[in-house]
């Protein structure tokens, strides 16, 4: 079980720029702090989801930087893409429990991030400890398994950058799923490099999601 921490003092950090970065191209970077808005404080996801819902044309997260991040659309077959893997799990979650999430919604990581995947995974247990307010805005540390799969505006090394920023933040599982190349990375934790499968047919969700397959191959590589 992955336990959601509690926020370390602020650090020093510049935008991340380059490869450095975990945004799509496209993406619109806003400094937090230049609008007198302190992403680390207590009252903050309460009201990141408030702007969230006043704004709900836009898709948003915040970056380690404390920069609003607004978010370019990832067009209709990267969103079938998103539905199938959402609903596969949402269908293994019935049976055997657990919190499944998707694109909306978001996770605080240890650096004061909050994050979407593009689909997630939490013990029922931890969700029970979660707080009312954290159950209705953003939950605490992050998902115990995670999914992020390459859009049409997606490149791949923010992508990995992003894979890495939740498995350093106490995901324990993690499928990057690249549609164009036919390939995915399995993250691990603890373990320092992903495993990378070429044009697999199933993956498996090993350990933290017991007995769940996913068909990567019928419901992603191959969906027309």
């Amino acid at each position: 079980m992955t336990t959601a921490p509690k926020l370390p003092p602020a650090p020093t950090q510049a935008p991340t720029t380059g490869d450095d970065s975990a945004e799509p191209p496209g993406a619109i970077r806003l400094r937090l702090d230049a609008l007198g808005v302190d992403f680390r404080a207590d009252d903050f996801p309460t009201r990141f989801i408030d702007f969230c819902v006043a704004n709900d044309d836009y898709e948003m997260e915040v970056n380690e930087a404390g920069e609003l991040v607004i978010l370019p659309m990832v067009g209709f077959r990267g969103n079938r893409h998103e539905t199938e893997m959402a609903t596969e799990l949402n269908i293994w979650r019935r049976v055997n429990g657990g919190i499944s999430a998707s694109r909306t919604s978001r996770f605080r990581l240890p650096t004061g991030a909050i994050r979407g995947p593009d689909a997630a995974w939490i013990p029922q247990e931890r969700y029970d400890t979660a707080t009312d307010e954290e159950k209705e805005t953003v939950i605490v540390g992050a998902p115990d398994f995670v999914v992020e799969i390459r859009s049409i505006s997606d490149n791949l090394r923010p992508l990995q950058r992003k894979m890495q920023i939740w498995m350093d933040g106490g995901a324990r599982l993690g499928w990057l799923i690249d549609p164009r190349s036919r390939r995915v990375y399995v993250y691990r934790n603890g373990q320092p490099e992903p495993e990378i499968l070429e044009n697999p047919e199933t993956l498996d969700g090993e350990d933290i999601l017991p007995g769940f397959s996913f068909d990567v191959r019928q419901y992603i590589f191959d969906l027309q």
